[in-house]
């Protein structure tokens, strides 16, 4: 594009003056640069002297994040992906506007190789510095003056340490990560506070499909590879793009004028399970906070018996276990058994503490040492011995029960879960017992239980929760249905957060779940990405769905200016997901502040985190969430519900597109409600204490005793580790 200058002969003559310029070592190209002499007379014409681009844009977080001197329009990302070999070809085109008279700019990108490097169509000197790109382009860049940079690229994208980032998967590839993933894949000024729309032109094999941020305008096959075009409109922040290839499962439909597209990893529709022998077997789901066994009595003759079974598991690792349980009919000598053929272990993994406040009957097996996370697992009458994760389809176990022998005993298939995350459940089938009583495949015979029974939960433990169950091949559910379940729930959502929130900010919805374990989930715009894991357990699916659509408010409309204000998104995130257990009949609000702000100690190190300015390696602590939500609340009763909704409605709507910081959300809140609330702020977001309880907030009720906490538990939550 052609560059006006407004003044001076000087300044024509100044751009006359171009000498060729020496490329570095590590550069492409070498191409003519404007000498000093040009910048004189520039200088001298009443214009500023031309300069570097800024290696960052001033987040004192991530110094070397974003750069400056520049705004970028759009991006067009035009790449071609080989799941075979990960390997990735791009062309990434980036139309950005001059801030100020630039002699060079940075571009983020780390790792992938630079091949070339074209500014406003003529090449340009680049070099490399770590995550750096810098280009000097063949001439100044004007301030105020669009230009285009072309950057040719290939290499294997990298996976980052904290597992986020470019992930390769099975069939293809999976991009989601917060606060620096874009940088893996394409060339960009990788910062929240520049904004832009983008172009995916993705290209894959046949056999594969791409899904990214927006809307699908367009797909071609040449030569079995298909050329997929998204285009996403509205703004976005870099690390909120992305394009993931694999075989995917496509769901459409429109919800008051939104168009929401979803897509479910195809591998996820396989069934569960499968019986092992015959049609049927007993299954147990994934559930929070439960205590279920599969119980039958059986007499051990003096010589003792043993017990085998087959069993497919998919339990959270270390969190949530399958055992087997025993002890004689009418005492109270409770232990479990060790798997003869290897797959428990006496280690309790994450048992300690909060297994043993949820499920208090693991005393039995399991006694603290009082460390928060330290366990012995010996208890009161018996020990540890169980599993936790997943299997590889049917392992075969075995147990001996001579430690019972010439006596009657009560075994039980048992399943113990935590308050969060959890995974498809347990399957078992072909139960053969040595003295064949009990022996059992679950067939559809006229007594297909064989003397097995679902019992409850143990006393102190909560009473919901799914009991065992006979199912035939035919209805073995799969993770895919269950995920769709969740996410068929969207339009239903997204009317909940409009009442809150105001209109949703985009035209597009969906979200994205592939079979990969990331163990989070990311509101990447329009069309989050998630863990298949959160969706086995529907409340805890929906809950999910409520805080990464919330996210697209708060978050992606309104967009932090510096990482510290990260409150600003997951507080408000995690809020929603309260206000969302209030609709379903839960715990509200109020119900959930309590319940924290009563079982959190004031000497905890939840409080000492400062939430309004968390620190770049706490970004998403755990108080960042909860602490942010609880100021919300505080909030709430401190300004009363009806000015509290009118802030709340008036920050997304007022800030939609925008970039916000945490002083702008004091200024609106005070504006709103009449008062003064910097002290307020100042101990609910900077001080390293537990902040007095509002004066205008109901005193809270007595500690439920285990079990009562109403809605069963404060709210289906998600701890920050599995959201972002």
């Amino acid at each position: 594009m052609g560059r006006r200058a407004s003044c001076a002969a000087a300044v024509l003559t100044a751009l006359a003056l171009v000498a060729p310029a020496t490329s570095p070592a590590a550069s492409s190209a070498t191409s003519p640069a404007a000498s000093p002499a040009a910048w004189a007379a520039l200088a001298d014409a009443g214009r500023a002297r031309p300069g570097p681009g800024a290696a960052g844009v001033g987040d004192r977080y991530f110094p070397r994040a974003g750069n400056g001197g520049y705004d970028v329009a759009h991006y067009t990302l035009d790449l071609t992906y080989r799941p075979g070999s990960d390997r990735l070809a791009g062309v990434a085109t980036v139309d950005a506007e001059a801030r100020r008279d630039l002699t060079r700019f940075n571009l983020d990108l780390s790792g992938l190789r630079v091949l070339s490097v074209l500014v406003d169509g003529r090449p340009a000197t680049w070099s490399r510095r770590r995550a750096e790109l810098r280009v000097r382009p063949a001439s100044v860049l004007r301030r105020g003056e669009f230009f285009r940079t072309v950057v040719t690229y290939a290499g294997v994208p990298r996976t980052l340490r904290d597992g986020s980032g470019f992930l390769h998967t099975r069939d293809g590839s999976l991009v989601m990560g917060e606060p620096k993933v874009a940088a893996t894949w394409f060339p960009v000024n990788d910062h929240p506070s520049d904004k832009a729309s983008y172009t995916f032109l993705i290209r894959a094999p046949r056999s594969r499909s791409v899904v990214a941020n927006g809307e699908l305008v367009d797909t071609r096959t040449i030569d079995g590879w298909t050329t997929w075009r998204w285009e996403a409109a509205e703004p976005m922040a870099p690390y909120l793009a992305t394009a993931n290839v694999g075989r995917w499962r496509f769901s459409e439909r429109t919800h008051d004028g939104i168009e929401i597209l979803d897509a479910v990893d195809a591998r996820l529709f396989r069934p569960f399970a499968r019986p092992r022998t015959g049609d049927r077997l007993a299954f147990v789901p994934g559930e929070d906070d439960v205590y279920r066994r599969l119980t039958r009595s059986l007499t051990v003759p003096d010589d003792g018996a043993r017990v085998s079974f087959f069993v497919d598991r998919d339990t959270e690792e270390a969190f949530d276990f399958f055992t087997v349980e025993a002890h004689t009919v009418g005492a109270d000598d409770w232990t479990t058994l060790p798997d003869l053929k290897g797959h428990t272990r006496r280690f309790p993994g994450g048992a300690c503490p909060r297994s043993l406040e949820i499920h208090p009957f693991l005393e039995h097996y399991l006694s603290s040492q009082g460390g928060e996370e330290l366990c012995r697992p010996r208890g009161s009458t018996g020990r540890w011995h169980a599993a936790s994760g997943r299997s590889r389809g049917h392992e075969r176990w075995v147990v001996d029960l001579s430690r019972f022998a010439g006596s009657r005993v009560e075994l039980s298939l048992t399943t113990v879960t935590d308050e969060s995350v959890t995974d498809v459940g347990v399957h078992v089938d072909d139960i053969r017992v040595s003295t064949g009583e009990g022996t059992t495949s679950f067939e559809a015979d006229g007594d297909p239980w064989d003397g097995w029974r679902a019992t409850g939960p143990p006393p102190g433990s909560p009473a919901a929760g799914t009991a065992w169950s006979l199912l035939s091949a035919a209805d073995i559910p799969s993770r895919g249905s269950l995920v769709q379940r969740s996410l068929d729930r969207e339009g239903e959502v997204i009317d909940f957060l409009e009442s809150w929130f105001g209109r949703y900010p985009f035209s597009q919805a969906g979200g994205i779940v592939d079979r990969r374990r990331t163990g989070f989930a990311l509101e990447t715009q329009t069309r989050p990405v998630y863990d298949a894991r959160f969706f086995d357990d529907p409340v805890s699916g929906a809950s999910i769905v409520v805080h990464e659509l919330a996210h697209q408010w708060v978050g992606d409309s309104a967009t932090v200016k510096r990482w510290r204000h990260i409150w600003l998104n997951e507080g408000f995130a995690t809020y929603a997901e309260w206000l969302w257990s209030d609709r379903t009949g839960s715990a509200s609000p109020q119900e959930i502040f309590d319940d924290l702000y009563r079982e959190i100690g004031r000497r905890n190190d939840f409080w000492e985190l400062r939430i309004g300015d968390p620190g770049s390696r706490r970004l998403f602590d755990f108080a960042v969430y909860y602490r942010g939500a609880m100021t919300l609340q505080a909030l709430r009763a401190t300004v009363g519900h009806q000015d509290f909704r009118t802030i709340l409605r008036r920050w997304t709507q007022s800030q939609s597109g925008g970039l916000v910081t945490t002083g702008q959300f004091v200024r609106l809140a005070e504006r709103v409600s009449g008062r003064s609330l910097h002290r307020f702020f100042r101990q609910w977001l900077f001080t390293g204490e537990k902040p007095p309880r509002p004066s205008g907030m109901p005193a809270a009720p007595a500690r439920p005793s285990a079990g009562e906490v109403p809605g069963d538990k404060p709210a289906a939550r998600l701890t920050p580790h599995q959201v972002r």
